[in-house]
């Protein structure tokens, strides 16, 4: 029977810190870069130009199809050899992450802008705001309350699909386990510690977005 421990985690929380360090910083960039690319694939999926509207359809239907895994690998390691151009693993990263969770949020934006009826907007263009004015005045400001509950569900998977990148070499806190393991061969304690501390980490958030999704309602 397998005997625990736990002794043997003391000697390396500086290291597991060192790597959650890396875990937040990689999964809050390529959060922030999701955001950015969905927000504006969303918008070119409500677009009644059949030109945009196929390229964001196109972009989104790949990237769901396509395991995170696999497009993580194909931007660090297939890229460069069918283009020549090189990432950096923390760039690779954040472009799979960012490219993969960017479709799914796509959906979250399209779904969120088509929810605000059309008759404002179209009192807004006769009274004489532009089209762009009244997508950031009146449309945008409306739909974040909306999708704000399912940006923060967003950002809790993004923080465990981190770990896939340690496939490309990054020391989250993933691959600092692996090292270690490596070097004390006692996988169990080490895995049931970043277990815990993910445990620990997605139901803060998940609580923390509850209070958040409350206080919107009261609002509204």
């Amino acid at each position: 029977m397998y005997t625990f421990h736990w002794g043997v985690l003391l000697p390396y929380m500086g290291t597991f810190a060192r790597g959650l360090e890396m875990t937040f910083k990689v999964s809050i960039i390529a959060e922030l870069f999701s955001l950015a690319v969905g927000l504006v694939a969303g918008i070119a999926a409500t677009s009644k130009n059949p030109a945009i509207f196929a390229i964001s359809r196109a972009y989104i239907e790949a990237f769901r199809a396509i395991p995170l895994l696999v497009g993580l690998i194909w931007i660090y390691y297939g890229v460069s050899i069918v283009t020549g151009i090189e990432f950096t693993a923390f760039t690779a990263g954040i472009l799979g992450l960012g490219l993969n969770y960017g479709a799914y949020l796509a959906e979250v934006f399209r779904a969120g802008l088509q929810a605000i009826p059309k008759g404002q907007a179209e009192s807004a263009l006769t009274l004489g705001l532009t089209r762009a004015q009244v997508l950031t005045r009146i449309v945008l400001p409306q739909a974040v309350r909306i999708i704000i509950p399912p940006l923060g569900n967003s950002y809790v998977s993004m923080l465990k699909d981190c770990t896939l990148v340690s496939v490309l070499g990054i020391t989250e806190l993933f691959r600092v386990g692996q090292t270690i393991v490596a070097n004390n061969f006692r996988p169990f304690e080490i895995y049931t510690f970043i277990a815990l501390v993910y445990l620990v980490l997605t139901i803060g958030f998940s609580r923390g977005l509850r209070i958040v999704e409350t206080r919107i309602a009261i609002k509204q």
